[in-house]
């Protein structure tokens, strides 16, 4: 496995759980997506990025675009944060489907990406945030409750609740995946 650093960027925490909960237990080094441009990512034999999901965007990105000439030979991983129930083959394929338009294809082929649920408060919300709920909200409550899939019900039956489905067992994989040849 070698030397192991976690990059994250979290906008409300969860993500930052999980990735203090992966650098604990493989020992490793672990930076904000904000400092870790200042780091010499060549040390480095295992390099995992961490971000929560956005309307299908994953911070950090750009920064692994950025330096990946000097990374590419390195065990890569990309783990995403998000509210979505991640056991659901539809929900892991539309995440898939969003994020291939965001990662590129040369990318793409060299990373195992992982996907763990985070959470929701709506408290803590940015303003966008809570006007992007607010109007996913209104757009599932206009379908009518017939045409509601069992997200859509989840959805609104939760919407302003604080939700934290984060587990540190879901890391296993990830661990598993890092520590394998």
């Amino acid at each position: 496995m070698g030397k192991v650093v976690v990059i994250y960027s979290s906008k409300y925490g969860y993500t930052k759980k999980y990735a203090q909960w992966i650098a604990e237990e493989l020992k490793g080094d672990i930076f904000e997506l904000d400092n870790a441009g200042q780091k010499d990512l060549s040390a480095y034999d295992t390099i995992i990025l961490g971000s929560g999901l956005y309307a299908g965007r994953i911070r950090g990105i750009d920064f692994l675009v950025k330096n990946y000439e000097k990374i590419k030979t390195r065990k890569l991983v990309i783990f995403t944060c998000g509210l979505a129930d991640y056991t659901k083959f539809e929900n892991i394929n539309n995440i898939y489907k969003r994020l291939v338009k965001v990662i590129p294809a040369y990318i793409m082929e060299n990373v195992k990406i992982f996907y763990l649920q985070g959470g929701i408060n709506y408290g803590k919300l940015s303003t966008k945030h809570k006007i992007m709920m607010g109007m996913l909200k209104k757009m599932i409550t206009r379908k009518g409750s017939e045409n509601l899939s069992e997200e859509n019900r989840e959805f609104l039956a939760t919407y302003g609740q604080t939700l934290d489905f984060s587990d540190k067992s879901k890391i296993r994989d990830i661990i598993d995946y890092c520590v394998s040849g």
